[in-house]
């Protein structure tokens, strides 16, 4: 393999996915393979005011009962929730984040591996990892 298509793949692989919007107040909606869920990552949310985050909605072990969400901001608050992901008005198909990939997506870096996946604020360095087991660590 040359050296430029050996760049070109390094390139795409770092690449923020399409429906990544980075203005404040927009969000990019992903899927992801390991564990199997769907997460919304927010550059700012104006409203309620909390910042940059990132929630995912699955099956959490350490979640009280019927809380479906793990959510962190980028100041480190984390807590679950019950909610829905907001899926229901026209959007572009989610994104899938693949395992081995590393993602850079509203100022956050999000490592997708085959023992789950870390997503991690750039500014801050808080954010949280959610393993194949559905364990959810904040850091």
């Amino acid at each position: 393999m040359s050296a430029v298509a050996g760049l070109g793949i390094v390139a795409l692989a770092c690449a923020a996915p399409s429906s990544a919007d980075p203005n404040p107040g927009h969000d990019a909606k992903m899927a992801t393979q390991t564990p199997p869920m769907l997460c919304e990552i927010g550059s700012d949310d104006a409203t309620p005011g909390v910042g940059p985050n990132v929630v995912c909605q699955g099956s959490f072990v350490q979640a009280p009962p019927d809380d479906d969400q793990a959510y962190v901001t980028a100041s480190g608050r984390f807590s679950y929730r019950i909610a829905n992901i907001g899926v229901g008005y026209d959007h572009p198909p989610f994104d899938t984040l693949v395992a081995g990939q590393t993602y850079h997506i509203q100022g956050w870096t999000i490592v997708a591996g085959g023992d789950g996946i870390r997503f991690t604020h750039d500014g801050t360095g808080h954010g949280m990892f959610v393993g194949s087991d559905t364990t959810v660590n904040p850091f």
